[in-house]
């Protein structure tokens, strides 16, 4: 096979599949991890990615390979990415690991090596390769730049299409064939006695691809999961399974209960021993968030089978005397709580849903075993967001519920942030009491934990949204009832005070099950709940608590985020528990200084390989400086947007896809069009200097922008994010390869080293993004973007001052 010459299209194709393979593989291993591990282990697939980028950059810049030897190996270096990239299908089959079970911690730590060091692998002979060719052509640094950025922008979008088809194990598959393609685009050559060997690994490649797809690859699952302990409990896998945006559905074979599975559990006052039996499919998301599917023939007598309702918590909210309440759901899980408003007679039932695959197993293959409850005249069952609805509806409801909605899955689908959440904020909460009808009432049950931090801070979130919409005694539109364990709570918020009548009526109804008020509208209780609404300064309460419990709002929406980074407190207790374990915490901690240590790795390694040649090129660490500024500044603003159009786009997954795809094209045509435009020092200070200007800008505009256009059709709103996106992306595109060309001509050798840095500090600037924003508030975080950009062209004078070497 001829050697490729720059002169050649095949590079940019193959530059273009590589880069897609690694975008496509780090989406895809977020998406295996979710499932395997637990979501916050996820993060640490992105910053390892990123940080075998840099190695790749380092390790090439220490090797400093002439043009001949990395024209010829860069075809067996994208040979060697394909086959390492398939190394990890045999971990993610055979090694098992639990890290939230004590027991298992020493087995966990090297589960987790083996994980790492395998992604590390396979990203670090992704990164070689991208490294390689921008350092042997560094002089079309534009054009690869513009095939970089644009493969990643396809795999962006396709990605997720592609996981639902051929799951994940497939995915790794099929890009294991495309990086095998962009081998031979990239000029790979055998020996002529085994020219036969690139074919016969292809298609031993596809072989691999229709087994897993034949017979799909059976992962792991910790029990610490629903999904793990429910398979050893059934001795069975699930009968259904299906790779979505938004996590893994998997539904178990159905079992026979009489003591109901669901959130608050059923009181004691419930007669068990006469309890019918309630056939079930389980469902989990992510082998967590497990609901049940219940056995329901659609007919109104057999909805009695389901009383045991009249026992739980979570219908609090039908005990104050509400006559056929039009009723809001927000989330439907297996269809249970669908079938509790109709089991109290709601006049009209909206469910919204954000997972489309849960909606299609109810209007699906399921839809007979529950009775097709989707279907009925009362119920409205509709794909969506619940913050997003909420916003665009012009309906007023009685009932507003959300019941225990903690699908981290969802959370670490959509983006590289710790659990934010937008549905439990200031903001959410001021839109759902403003579509209450005037004596509506919104309920949301959740863990109270000890001491209380769920509950209590979402009563803080209802407290505030009063305050801010003229409330002066939050106390009398709030009422909390706890179960009989003290472990679930259900907050009960009126947009009208509550009466006598009312709390009459629910305090008979929590008297005769056992059940706890916490908050009381009408009586002080000595409690805890009691203590923070009515407390005279708040915000000294929540300074002085032992967690995070002061409300979020939609800049700074980490509900999930309750442990104080001075007093990272364990529970004795939190042994398979998440939520009683600081863990994202310590993932962040981890990867900052996994990022710190790697950056501090990655620049005194080549600086001692360069004593003698690099440091004498004047001006080299301010240019070094340079490339690290612009990768943290690009993660930093890339991060925060896709947040902010999260809220204006609606759907998650669709707004992590917009934002990131619009970015990397728009980068991509920015790259092309600086090509011939900037070629002096002034001419590249003042694009950074129009980029940090920008992104002000774009802090001020988008929240009026987004509250004027939020009523347009999901389309147009999509449409809308793109053209928004695009003026600001466009010019990010230029400064980097801008940089990269003009280092390649005067000291190529340092160009996989600026590289690297710049990878390395994208990771550095991704763990940073989150600690400000959780500090302090992504508005922050962006600003913080636009320093980097203003001090990157502080620096960017030094590409000029340098000599040939």
């Amino acid at each position: 096979m001829q050697a490729i010459t720059h002169h050649h299209l095949s590079k940019y194709l193959g530059l273009a599949l590589v880069s897609g393979c690694v975008l496509a593989l780090q989406i895809t291993f977020t998406r295996i991890f979710s499932l395997m591990i637990w979501h916050h282990f996820t993060y640490l697939v992105i910053g390892v990615a990123l940080l075998g980028g840099g190695a790749a950059g380092t390790f090439l810049a220490v090797r400093q390979w002439d043009e001949a030897t990395l024209q010829h190996r860069v075809g067996w270096l994208a040979f060697s990415f394909s086959m390492i990239a398939l190394l990890n299908l045999v971990a993610i089959r055979f090694v098992a690991i639990d890290p939230l079970r004590a027991a298992q911690l020493v087995q966990s730590i090297i589960g987790l090596i083996i994980y790492f060091s395998c992604l590390f692998a396979t990203f670090f002979s992704g990164g070689l390769v991208i490294a390689a060719i921008f350092s042997r052509w560094s002089e079309q640094a534009h054009r690869l730049y513009f095939a970089d950025m644009l493969g990643a922008g396809v795999a962006t979008v396709g990605v997720l299409a592609i996981l639902q088809i051929f799951s994940g194990p497939g995915t790794i598959a099929l890009v294991a064939i495309l990086a095998s393609l962009a081998a031979l685009l990239l000029g790979i050559e055998f020996p002529p006695k085994l020219r036969w060997a690139m074919p016969v690994i292809v298609v031993g490649q596809v072989a691999l691809l229709v087994l897993l797809l034949v017979r799909p690859l059976a992962l792991p699952v910790p029990e610490s999961k629903e999904l793990g302990w429910a398979q050893r409990a059934q001795a069975s896998g699930p009968e259904f399974t299906r790779w979505d945006p938004v996590g893994r559905v998997d539904v178990m074979p159905e079992i026979v209960i009489t003591d109901p599975m669901i959130v608050g559990a059923v009181s004691s006052a419930y007669d068990r021993e006469n309890a019918p039996e309630l056939p079930l499919r389980l469902v989990t998301i992510d082998g967590t968030s497990m609901t049940g599917m219940y056995a329901f023939d659609g007919t109104d007598a057999d909805l009695e089978r389901f009383r045991f309702l009249d026992h739980a918590v979570i219908s609090a909210v039908y005990h104050l005397g509400m006559e056929s309440p039009s009723t809001l759901k927000i989330g439907v899980g297996g269809g249970l709580d669908i079938l509790l408003a109709r089991l109290y007679s709601a006049g009209k039932i909206t469910a919204i849903e954000l997972n489309p695959s849960i909606v299609g197993l109810l209007t699906g293959p399921y839809a007979d075993y529950t009775g097709h409850i989707a279907d009925h005249p009362s119920t409205e069952l509709i794909v969506a967001e619940g913050r997003s609805f909420m916003t665009r509806t012009n309906e007023k409801y009685d009932i507003i519920q959300g019941i225990g909605l903690d699908n981290l899955a969802a959370l670490s689908g959509g983006a590289y942030v710790l659990a934010e959440s937008y549905i439990y904020t200031v903001n959410s909460l001021e839109q759902s009491l403003s579509a209450l009808s005037p004596n509506g009432v919104f309920s949301w049950t959740r863990d109270v934990n000890s001491p209380p931090r769920e509950m209590l801070r979402l009563t803080g979130l209802a407290a505030e949204a009063l305050r801010r919409m003229g409330v002066d005694e939050p106390g009398a539109h709030i009422a909390i009832v706890a179960n009989e364990s003290g472990r679930n709570a259900t907050l009960l918020v009126s947009r009208a005070p509550f009466t006598a009548e009312q709390m009459a009526q629910l305090e008979a109804w929590a008297v005769s099950n056992n059940f706890e008020p916490l908050q009381h509208p009408l009586v002080r209780l000595d409690t805890t709940f009691a203590d923070y609404i009515y407390a005279p300064d708040p915000r000294a309460f929540e300074r002085d608590y032992t967690f995070h419990i002061f409300p979020v709002t939609d800049d700074n929406p980490f509900f999930y985020n309750y442990f104080k980074w001075s007093n990272l407190h364990f529970d004795d207790a939190y042994e398979g528990r998440l939520n009683r374990f600081p863990i994202g915490n310590l993932i962040l901690l981890t990867m900052f200084s996994m990022a710190v240590i790697t950056a501090a790795t990655f620049i005194v390694v080549p600086l001692a390989r360069y004593k003698r040649d690099g440091l004498r090129t004047p001006a080299t660490l301010p240019v070094l400086v340079y490339f690290s500024l612009l990768g943290a500044g690009y993660i930093f603003v890339q991060i925060v947007l896709i947040q902010r159009f999260t809220l204006f786009i609606g759907y998650p997954i669709h707004a992590v896809t917009t934002t990131i795809a619009s970015m990397l094209a728009f980068s991509a045509l920015g790259s092309l069009l600086a090509r011939s435009r900037l070629e002096s020092a002034n001419q590249l200070r003042v694009v950074l200097l129009v980029i940090a200007a920008l992104i002000v800008v774009y802090i001020l505009v988008l929240p009026p922008i987004f509250a004027s256009l939020l009523r347009l059709s999901d389309p147009l709103r999509i449409l809308v994010s793109v053209l928004l996106l695009a003026p600001l992306s466009l010019v990010m595109g230029m400064p980097f390869p801008t940089g990269l060309r003009r280092l390649g001509a005067l000291a190529p050798g340092l160009v996989p080293w600026a590289w690297g840095m710049n990878g390395v500090f994208s990771v550095l600037g991704s763990v940073l993004v989150i600690i400000i924003s959780m500090l302090s508030s992504f508005t922050f975080a962006l600003g913080a973007g636009a320093l980097c950009y203003a001090s990157a062209a502080a620096v960017s004078t030094a590409l000029w001052h340098m000599r040939s070497v």
